[in-house]
């Protein structure tokens, strides 16, 4: 038996509060699903196949966070969520369907980086300067030798650009 091969996926589904309140749940459920992701084998396996197809280097920290990043920003094609719908992807679901959104791309690339060993952590970002507690886009930041480097795989920009933002709010993974 494949242990990889695709499954029945799990879906929930539930009311999230307005405002503030639903961005907080909602961002509850995203580490969820990226702590699930690294500690799932498929995921790892798929994150080690890349690095090893790459030639990435044994202890080359930063390379192996940059080439996932690529792979992910190169081979996910981001896709809006159904008109009114929050859909939330599993890093393995993401892996089979290689579409999704800024919340489903951080879950798959995070829950990749974190698989291999490195930090992650989320950061929410909203161009309201009126509505500080309105955020708009997440993405991750990867921990790689005392500095956390922003990943934003939706944007056809290098590793460490992050967009400009009135505020944002950075959330712990680990």
């Amino acid at each position: 038996m494949d242990l990889c091969s695709p499954r029945k996926p799990r879906i929930y589904i539930g009311r999230i509060p307005k405002g503030y309140a639903g961005t907080k749940k909602t961002v509850d459920y995203i580490v969820q699903l990226v702590r699930a992701g690294a500690k799932d084998f498929c995921v790892r396996q798929q994150a080690i196949d890349i690095l090893i197809r790459t030639r990435v280097r044994p202890k080359d920290y930063l390379g192996e966070i940059q080439t996932l990043f690529e792979w992910v920003k190169n081979n996910v094609r981001y896709t809006r969520d159904i008109h009114h719908v929050e859909l939330l992807h599993s890093a393995r679901r993401m892996l089979e369907l290689r579409a999704g959104d800024c919340d489903d791309m951080t879950i798959l690339l995070a829950s990749m980086i974190k698989s291999v060993g490195h930090p992650v952590r989320l950061v929410l970002v909203g161009f309201n300067p009126r509505n500080k507690k309105l955020f708009s886009h997440i993405y991750l930041e990867a921990l790689c030798k005392g500095l956390w480097i922003p990943l934003d795989a939706t944007m056809n920009r290098p590793m460490g650009w992050a967009p400009r933002a009135d505020h944002k709010e950075i959330l712990r993974v680990d």
